[in-house]
């Protein structure tokens, strides 16, 4: 039968592996932040370019867009307290990242540039018309483009949803084109974005424990 020695030495080890494993966790969980004002870490362009920023702001805009599903809709609306159209939905995610789009779909489809709809990735945007006479009268944008379809987040007479476009016979046939404005963003969301990880980094170099030689030591 183990001894109380025994245990408290195991249930010690476990709770530094918990926090070894947490600690680690951040590295993929950075919420989009100020960084720290006190931080000195000079970030130059050739780091910005060898880090994906775009993948990151993608990522992040999703996730954002993400925090208002069942916002209702609203004629013209833009904003989450008074609801959203289709295109003042997506002007609204896209002002938080400052990238700056047109308020009106037909203006926002003639922005950015244009992509095939199978190559869409997170944060494009798609538009849509009733027929191929019409103009554009939707845009959603883009969440996540796999094997099970093109999934979009958008503002319908449902409020704010997301739908698996390949799959909707609603939505699938009026589709018109798909465009990328994500390219838009500025410099300073990027320096900003990487700031923070660079700061999380150092933090954690810090927290590092040698597990195998404590234990070791233990003797378990």
């Amino acid at each position: 039968m183990p001894t109380d020695s025994y245990t408290s030495k195991r249930a010690l080890l476990l709770c530094l592996l918990i926090s070894f494993c947490f600690a680690n966790s951040l590295r993929a969980n950075v919420a989009p932040l100020t960084p720290p004002s006190d931080s000195t870490t000079v970030i130059d362009s050739s780091l910005l370019r060898a880090w994906n920023v775009t993948n990151v702001l993608r990522n992040d805009m999703v996730a954002y867009a993400k925090e208002f599903l069942g916002i209702h809709y609203q004629y013209a609306g833009r904003a989450p307290e008074t609801g959203f159209d289709c295109s003042g939905f997506t002007h609204f995610v896209m002002r938080n990242f400052d990238v700056k789009i047109c308020t009106s779909s037909r203006g926002q489809s003639a922005e950015g540039k244009q992509v095939n709809l199978k190559h869409a990735k997170a944060g494009d945007l798609i538009f849509f018309r009733r027929s191929s006479r019409s103009r554009i009268s939707h845009v959603a944008m883009v969440v996540d483009n796999n094997d099970q379809g093109v999934f979009i987040i958008h503002s319908t007479s449902r409020g704010v949803v997301i739908d698996n476009l390949m799959t909707s016979k609603y939505w699938r046939p009026k589709v018109y084109s798909a465009r990328d404005v994500v390219h838009k963003f500025t410099d300073a969301y990027a320096r900003e974005r990487l700031q923070l990880l660079l700061a999380h980094q150092s933090e954690l170099q810090q927290m590092q424990i040698n597990l195998a030689a404590f234990s070791k030591g233990l003797r378990i």
